[in-house]
């Protein structure tokens, strides 16, 4: 190895790069404005900010590591935090999609009613539980979202993941099908106002809250990205609530209205002015909540002896990054089934997110996927003008991709070899039929 220029070595850069002459840094590692929002004495009944760490909980707690008798602290919602909210028009659920626009923009969330009828409501709870009840059994149980308490190992909330593999209902709730969730058409609208129509889904999980459970921190869910917009989200939450939802079964906790004091401070910097407390989620089963990810929200405590579950699928701008890797997730039967609008939904539409360049778009990575799971996927390796017929050859799997299909009759310079075996090749799939948007004008 050649010896680097003094100014390249490690050393060097190091020595050349304190803190303070970086670019950006108190931006970039300001931690803002969520660490603002762990400040103890500060917030509206959150003596202790707005987050929980049950190792620091008094001890002799008749639930381990959560005190519920202290209405300072950000959880408990009666007290202080009741008479702040007792005279402000909160979000109820309704169907008139006027107050639902209203409720959205003024404070951060609406509740649609009776969003799933009766029979999609049973049969969509029966599922979950069903699936949850087998993936404990079955050592697959996901328990993540909140500190455990100190006297166990795990959290006591359940996710289910990547739920359009676990049944078709789920699947019709992505593509906001009546068939599946009889308000589809209404959420569809709202997301299309509220992100535009070309949003994906970034993830759809159950969480299911056990009876005693630790609260979560109040967070956003558009908290990846390192700044925020007060004209409009980036992302949002399409919440599916299974059983009726209260403070006593630890209702969503959500602070109305902090999508707009979140979004209004400047990047990178704290938020200076208290917060209002939080309240509980309170809404019957069957109604769909969506709240935008700029919203303080997080999972209350359970103080039921029942189980507490509900979907919650998040959406997202096309150019930002999906929490789930839905072509990697998605079970084959579901993406040979899948309709234009699903696989959109999914990225599995490029514009982004191609393999090997295949974003030249839009196409779709379905093909890829399959030879991928059949093991016939072979990848361009390092070639050169001298490489024998058998390695320029090869039967490449980005010959079989919307783009190389389209360009292949036209190639300037293929070896006539080469252009007699793959001038069209079959198509690894069949291609759904119809348009990705139903109706779109």
């Amino acid at each position: 190895m050649p010896v680097l220029p003094v100014e390249f070595t490690p050393e060097f850069i190091a020595a050349a790069s304190p803190r303070e002459v970086q670019l950006y840094a108190d931006f970039l590692q300001s931690g803002e404005p969520y660490r603002s929002l762990y400040r103890p004495g500060v917030h509206v009944a959150a003596k202790d900010g707005f987050s929980h760490d049950p190792s620091r909980a008094p001890a002799g707690l008749s639930t381990p590591g959560i005190d519920l008798e202290d209405e300072d602290l950000y959880f408990n919602t009666s007290g202080a935090a009741q008479a702040y909210w007792k005279d402000a028009d909160l979000p109820r659920p309704v169907r008139d999609i006027a107050r639902l626009r209203q409720d959205l923009k003024t404070w951060g969330y609406c509740l649609i009613a009776d969003a799933l009828s009766p029979d999609q409501l049973a049969r969509m709870r029966r599922r979950v539980e069903d699936q949850a009840e087998a993936e404990r059994r079955a050592g697959l149980a996901v328990w993540q979202g909140a500190a455990p308490r100190p006297d166990e190992a795990l959290p006591r909330l359940q996710f289910i993941h990547c739920l359009i593999n676990k049944g078709e209902q789920f699947v019709q709730c992505v593509e906001h099908d009546p068939a599946g969730v009889q308000g589809g058409p209404v959420i569809e609208q709202l997301l299309n106002e509220t992100m535009g129509r070309d949003f994906l889904m970034s993830s759809f999980i159950a969480i299911i809250s056990h009876p005693g459970n630790n609260p979560q921190g109040l967070h956003m869910d558009q908290g990846t990205a390192p700044f925020h917009l007060p004209d409009a989200p980036f992302s949002v939450n399409t919440m599916f609530i299974l059983a009726d939802t209260s403070a006593h079964n630890g209702g969503t906790l959500v602070v109305p209205g902090s999508h707009r004091l979140m979004s209004e401070a400047p990047a990178g910097q704290p938020i200076t002015q208290p917060l209002p407390p939080a309240i509980n989620l309170e809404a019957p089963a069957g109604t769909v909540m969506i709240f935008e990810g700029r919203l303080l929200h997080g999972t209350g405590v359970n103080r039921s002896n029942d189980l507490r579950p509900i979907l919650v699928m998040n959406s997202v701008k096309p150019w930002m990054r999906q929490q789930e890797v839905h072509l990697m997730s998605t079970r084959r039967e579901v993406l040979e089934a899948a309709s234009s609008k699903l696989l959109y939904r999914l990225g599995a539409l490029t514009g982004y997110g191609g393999v090997e360049g295949a974003w030249n778009g839009p196409e779709y990575q379905v093909g890829q996927r399959l030879m991928m799971d059949a093991g016939t996927y072979l990848r361009i390796g390092e070639l050169g003008p001298d490489s024998p017929p058998e390695a320029l050859g090869a039967d490449y799997g980005w010959r079989y991709g919307d783009s190389a299909r389209r360009q292949a009759p036209h190639q300037p310079s293929t070896l006539a070899e080469i252009r007699s075996l793959y001038d069209s090749p079959a198509a690894p799939w069949r291609r759904p039929e119809g348009p990705r948007f139903p109706g779109r004008r």
